[in-house]
């Protein structure tokens, strides 16, 4: 358990230096520090390293709490779309400030960093997984289209 914990906490620190290099560019100097800290909570930690830093399948139970562990983080980071929603199954949302907006992709883009290439069009999807207040879907694509992460209609949250 303790390798999982540790191997856990370099992903954690990795993505977040990953975060705060592209935040930086965009003069969110707050958010890129403050970036993911919910990941170092209780609630989060422990499930997030038993689900992706265990070499053996985890049990039932696990993946339960792992799922409440990403709830819990969902609703706990602006950056993540699913923080805005009001209403999941009628696809309403709040609008989205801009700032976790640009937050958000920049955590897009620092998983570009991390495995040293670009985020394609086909590994984002806005369609189908995204459930967007139609003034953020709008300033998303223009965001997108100024960055370097190009935006057609597939982007996805991870």
């Amino acid at each position: 358990m303790l390798k999982s914990c540790l191997k856990n906490l370099v992903y954690i620190i990795e993505h977040k230096i990953n975060v705060l290099v592209e935040c930086w560019k965009e003069g969110l100097y707050l958010q890129g520090i403050t970036h993911d800290l919910s990941k170092f909570s209780p609630a989060e930690f422990l499930p997030y390293a038993i689900k992706f830093s265990t070499d053996r399948e985890i049990s039932a139970n696990e993946e339960l709490k792992w799922k409440y562990a990403w709830l819990h983080h969902q609703h706990k980071n602006k950056h993540h779309s699913d923080y805005w929603v009001v209403d999941p199954k009628n696809k309403q949302a709040l609008p989205m400030p801009r700032k976790y907006l640009i937050e958000m992709v920049c955590d897009w883009q620092s998983f570009s960093r991390k495995w040293g290439k670009k985020v394609k069009n086909s590994q984002l999807d806005l369609t189908d997984h995204l459930i967007l207040h139609p003034d953020t879907r709008r300033e998303l694509r223009i965001i997108m289209n100024k960055s370097d992460v190009k935006c057609d209609e597939n982007i996805s949250s991870h």
